[in-house]
């Protein structure tokens, strides 16, 4: 049997105690979570460094056996809008350097580029490998959000290409991921790896009860009883909930179904959350949208398995996960054609994938489905099965075989990683 690891993930710009959809949370931290809660059970000793953003936080915080979260000061100790974080990555660096040689670790695995440029100099110090994983990656600014989000600071674009130069490995949670990684940032196929990802398949499961018509308890909503669509996420324009917002619209007023949004802004969101707002008084949806915020787990589960079909219309995602949490749930998703969620929806089986951003094709996508309970169940009774292929457990073994294979002797490094150990 093989000795456990020390292993140290590397999450600066968001904490794993952050609830999903609030603040910069979202689904790098449920992967990081779940990955991390996995390895921990399988027996092997997880650090989650993250950086303090809160002063009365305690320094380590012990989430299960074998898994801690320890914050590092850097910055102020409070909440940053994400771009404001770049500033703060050497000195980040500088403490989670103190931190490792305090309480070594044998890998440093670094979540997003922030995380990856930090960890870099005290990965070649303590001899250890880095591995990368980007979560998303930046497109050029003049670029259209298909191709990926904005870089929210200056030296993203060259940050993430370094990364894929100089880390040991890199983890891509898709194949569309992967490729991005190795089209636009010039990643080593050698060093470039698919570790696919998993969903809580206990905590998202169907509704026991009849389900996919919502009636408000609040009397001055005026929904009645209606299908609901959700739409999970960060109210970010990344995410094209406006895009679902006018589909919803397009549809004849006594057709429409109830929107229910779960997500909050992140700290520099409120235009955009402002802007959703004023699209749903304009198209007199009030009353059958709710704005319900970030939710914790056990909750935003209760929500989907309730509803009757989820909207994803992301401009871009290098997989999806709230897609395979409503197919967990039996719910089937609406989703852009594009990215990662051509992985995470399998079109005509689980949901429907949709091209562009005409709010008229997506209209006439859930109207089509709305129409035809039949074809509802449907792609329900196929969603569930699809889940259950994906778990935690699974993703986290294919994690640690990736980690093995880079700690053996023989194992390649970067070249920049040779030349940094001198």
């Amino acid at each position: 049997m093989s000795a456990p690891l020390r292993i140290g993930f590397v999450m600066l710009h968001t904490s794993p105690l952050d609830v999903p959809g609030t603040k910069d949370a979202g689904g790098m931290n449920v992967v990081v979570r779940a990955q991390a809660d996995a390895l921990a059970l399988a027996g092997h000793e997880v650090t989650i460094f993250t950086r303090r953003s809160d002063p009365a936080t305690p320094h380590r915080t012990v989430l299960a056996s074998g898994l801690a979260v320890v914050q590092i000061d850097a910055g102020p100790a409070r909440l940053l809008a994400k771009g404001e974080h770049e500033a703060v990555m050497a000195q980040f660096g500088e403490r989670l350097g103190e931190a490792v040689q305090q309480a070594p670790v044998d890998l440093l695995h670094a979540e997003h580029w922030f995380s990856g440029i930090a960890a870099l100099p005290v990965a070649r110090s303590a001899g250890i490998p880095l591995v990368q994983s980007y979560h998303s990656i930046a497109a050029p600014p003049e670029s259209p959000l298909t191709d990926g989000e904005r870089p929210e600071s200056p030296g993203r674009l060259a940050g993430e290409r370094r990364l894929a130069r100089e880390a040991d490995l890199v983890i891509a949670v898709s194949e569309a991921e992967r490729r991005t990684v190795l089209d636009r940032l010039a990643g080593d196929p050698a060093r470039v790896r698919v570790v696919p990802l998993g969903v809580d398949t206990e905590l998202f499961h169907p509704c026991t009860e009849p389900h996919g018509a919502v009636e408000h308890d609040d009397a001055d909503r005026g929904a009645g009883e209606r299908p609901e669509a959700i739409l999970v996420g960060r109210l970010h324009p990344l995410k094209g909930f406006d895009l679902a917002i006018e589909a919803v619209a397009a549809l004849p007023p006594e057709r429409r179904p109830s929107l229910r949004i779960v997500g909050a802004a992140p700290p520099d969101g409120d235009d955009y959350v402002r802007a959703l707002h004023e699209a749903v008084a304009r198209h007199g949806m009030a009353g059958t949208t709710l704005f319900e915020g970030a939710l914790p787990r056990e909750e935003l589960a209760e929500r989907l398995r309730r509803a009757t079909v989820m909207l994803v219309p992301s401009h871009s995602e290098t997989f999806g996960l709230v897609a395979l949490e409503a197919s967990a749930s039996g719910v089937p998703v609406i989703a852009r054609d594009t990215g990662g969620l051509r992985e995470a929806v399998l079109d005509g089986e689980t949901g429907l994938l949709v091209q562009g951003d005409d709010p008229q094709a997506w209209a006439a996508a859930l109207s089509a489905l709305l129409d035809d309970p039949q074809r509802i169940a449907e792609l329900a009774r196929r969603a569930r099965p699809y889940a259950l292929d994906h778990n935690w457990a699974a993703s986290a073994e294919r994690l640690l075989d990736t980690y093995r294979a880079l700690l053996a002797p023989e194992a390649p490094r970067a070249p920049e990683a040779s030349a940094h150990r001198g």
